[in-house]
């Protein structure tokens, strides 16, 4: 009898402390972070925007996969049966609105599906748009590597240019 009071009596001190050192609650607020470099919607750290950019050589060969979220960008590439992961790193706000420019100028989301054109190589690009629901919209089109479409080209030739500025490795697209 004697150690239920002692428990009973230990659990109201605890109780009376933890009320006593938090009077108002933990407060703080919500704050939304946009991306960096631009955007008017809260997209999220984890559920955001990513774009996949995929470059497939006809031969297998050289390889390279970039993916963009927000405004981090990660590059991989692969050369016959070596792969290489050069890593993420973080854009600039001016680079990242750019590079989002482009992204948005290939228009991913009303593009016909393409397919993969084995003889010329293909580059395949993925876009998932935050939503409501069940975690975003996917858009996944194919292009040939042997079209002149030029927001294409306009956007592999940038994402070369970032690549090389913070790895030091320019793709071959």
């Amino acid at each position: 009898m004697l150690g239920a009071v002692r428990c009973l009596l230990l659990a109201f001190t605890a109780i009376a402390l933890a009320q006593a050192g938090c009077p108002g609650g933990v407060g703080g607020e919500y704050v939304p972070k946009g991306r960096q470099g631009g955007g008017d919607v809260d997209r999220g750290e984890t559920n955001g925007r990513r774009f996949d950019f995929i470059s497939n050589m006809p031969d297998k060969n050289d390889d390279w996969q970039i993916r963009i979220t927000g405004s981090s960008m990660w590059v991989s590439y692969a050369v016959e049966e070596t792969t290489d992961k050069l890593g993420t790193f973080n854009l600039d706000a001016k680079e990242t609105k750019k590079v989002w420019d482009l992204v948005d100028a290939l228009d991913i989301a009303h593009r016909k599906k393409g397919k993969k054109d084995e003889d010329a190589g293909y580059v395949s690009l993925q876009l998932k748009e935050p939503s409501d629901e069940d975690g975003g919209e996917v858009h996944h089109v194919f292009i040939s590597r042997a079209s002149d479409d030029d927001d294409l080209i306009a956007l592999a030739q940038y994402l070369q240019k970032l690549t090389f500025k913070y790895k030091k490795r320019k793709p071959k697209f």
